[in-house]
């Protein structure tokens, strides 16, 4: 049987693990990205997820980390070499497959938006826009040869909401959803309108600007975990990939 690559996605907010048997994702799982967990903790998390759906950690042969927060890609480094006797492959400018870098400096680009642009220009080509709709909505642009030529970043639905909620006295923290009307007929829907309308609006111009930059026509993708709630309301939109940042993960880990 063929050995398994396990690849881990460390976010802000959330962490999603995978296990790739050669290019099939075979398992995924999501978990909090908490600072506070000691490397105990984290590893019996992990042994559970891999216990869960019967795999031996003897058959991880390859690790692969894409992590924006610095102290738990540490950890992860540390629980390869310590539990797998492996060492990981940590995604970054100088990891990624040979593509150039239109952004200064090319070490400051994020390695989820790098693993979203490897394994989006890999299914779709370019040019390429990949909306990854997180905590913050970043917005990747790949042009028709693979060129990672850049992106915005704007604050994501949460971040919004909590946001509204923290910075004013009296705005509840509400639930994301769409509520029946645009016209919000109470405060809960109207935050809900506004936030969820305003995302879509906000998607939908956006990628607009972009493509009159690039002068023609781009294949637009979403990711992330409110890309399937804001795709059916968007006329951007036109595929949804949740697992792209963990496919790219797999990209990377291969070239090496």
């Amino acid at each position: 049987m063929s050995k398994l690559l396990l690849t881990i996605d460390v976010g802000n907010t959330h962490t999603a693990v995978g296990v790739f048997r050669e290019t099939s994702l075979i398992n995924s799982w999501r978990l909090s990205s908490k600072l506070e967990r000691t490397s105990d903790e984290l590893w019996l998390l992990i042994e559970s997820c891999l216990n869960s759906a019967s795999i031996n950690r003897r058959e991880i042969s390859d690790f692969g980390i894409s992590s924006v927060v610095p102290a738990l890609t540490e950890m992860y480094c540390a629980l390869a070499q310590d539990r797998f006797g492996l060492k990981a492959v940590v995604v970054s400018a100088d990891t990624i497959p040979k593509i150039l870098i239109d952004y200064r400096p090319p070490s400051a680009v994020g390695a989820d938006r790098l693993c979203s642009a490897v394994a989006g220009f890999r299914k779709y080509g370019g040019p390429l826009i990949v909306i990854d709709l997180g905590t913050a909505t970043v917005f990747d642009v790949i042009g028709k040869d693979g060129t990672y030529l850049g992106g915005l970043i704007a604050p994501g639905l949460n971040t919004a909401v909590d946001s509204l909620h923290t910075m004013t006295a009296a705005l509840p923290r509400v639930e994301l959803s769409f509520p029946e009307q645009v016209v919000g007929k109470s405060t809960i829907e109207s935050i809900q309108s506004g936030v969820l309308y305003g995302a879509i609006e906000m998607i939908d111009g956006v990628v607009r600007r972009i493509k009159e930059t690039l002068g023609g026509s781009a294949t637009v993708i979403a990711t992330g975990g409110f890309s399937g709630l804001l795709m059916p309301r968007s006329a951007s939109i036109e595929h949804i990939e949740p697992n792209l940042v963990l496919e790219g993960i797999r990209l990377v880990v291969e070239s090496q």
